[in-house]
């Protein structure tokens, strides 16, 4: 019962919070001061009649209330319009740039979570030992760097200095090739903002683990599995390393909420096209239903993972299926 109730709980508290960011969307993107059709009326090649058709086009001739209908329904048939720069259907442009950002936030956070875990295991399984004071020299800095700057740094050491990497783009090739050449030209394209991408994240998922292991190893059932002669590796696999990693699985689902923000600067800064980058594009162009469009399906996947995220405690976290 009290596992059912538990998914139960958080599905309904996904679908209210897929409504209540819907709607703040609707209402930031209606506070911004002048309506596309506003501002593409500035433009001297359109006439009035065109400006008033977008307007219509845009349903900004009606009432809040119908907008905001037309707005949620529009979201569920995946209709965000029509983009004003590319000409294109706003969500056929966004399938195509959301794989390339779940190809580098996946990859990223696969990435930061086992290197951080298990570099956060040795430190805090060594507690003050040269490991664990070297380690955690690394992450504080690691967590202090900004992705962005830290991906700048890269591209002058490693794509100009040292031209071994590409400084930016996607990698793709224009001509036959066999699988493995076209495996190493995806990789030569994605090492750079992989790495600036999960620096951070893994710093604070190190420091984490860390903390959060030396707290669980002074606890008695530890000491009671020390004390029956269980090898050390044994004793912080099967004991210690479960409860340990639990906060850390925490804020794993806590920076699901940043992904706009390191997706943002680090696919700017690399030229990557996803949806980051769309973002700020749309920003310059002034693109008001593509940039909607992003923001919403952006904030719908990371509601999602929340969720998933919130599902995954019950294998985590025992206590989970019976309280």
């Amino acid at each position: 019962m009290a596992l059912r109730d538990y998914i139960i709980k958080r599905t309904i508290t996904a679908i209210i919070t897929v409504f209540t960011a819907l709607t703040m969307i609707f209402i930031i993107f209606r506070l911004i001061p002048g309506d596309p059709a506003s501002i593409l009326a500035k433009d001297p090649r359109l006439d009035l009649e065109t400006v008033e058709s977008i307007k219509r086009l845009l349903g900004l001739d009606k009432p809040p209330h119908e907008q905001y209908i037309i707005f949620i329904t529009s979201v569920f048939r995946g209709e965000f319009g029509v983009s004003f720069f590319y000409r294109l259907s706003v969500w056929n442009i966004l399938l195509e740039r959301l794989a390339n950002t779940i190809r580098l936030i996946g990859l990223g956070a696969v990435f930061s979570i086992i290197i951080g875990i298990s570099l956060g295991a040795i430190a805090g399984w060594r507690w003050g030992s040269r490991y664990d004071r070297v380690i955690c020299a690394l992450s504080v800095l690691s967590y202090s760097m900004p992705s962005f700057w830290f991906g700048m740094i890269m591209i002058y050491l490693f794509a100009v200095l040292i031209p071994i990497f590409p400084t930016g783009g996607i990698g793709r090739v224009m001509f036959e090739v066999d699988l493995w050449t076209r495996i190493a030209v995806e990789i030569k394209h994605l090492a750079l903002p992989l790495i600036a991408y999960s620096i951070n994240f893994m710093g604070q998922y190190v420091l984490l683990m860390r903390n959060s292991l030396i707290n669980v190893i002074t606890e008695d059932y530890i000491l009671t599995a020390k004390a029956k002669g269980l090898r050390g590796s044994e004793v912080l696999r099967k004991h210690a390393f479960k409860n340990a990693a639990l906060p850390t699985v925490t804020q794993i689902s806590i920076n699901l909420s940043n992904v706009i923000i390191g997706s943002v600067s680090v696919e700017t800064v690399f030229a990557w096209p996803g949806i980051g980058r769309l973002i700020y594009e749309s920003v310059l162009w002034r693109d008001y239903p593509l940039l909607q469009g992003a923001f919403t399906v952006f904030t719908i996947v990371v509601i999602l993972a929340n969720y998933i995220a919130d599902l995954l405690y019950i294998v985590i976290d025992p206590r989970v299926r019976y309280q």
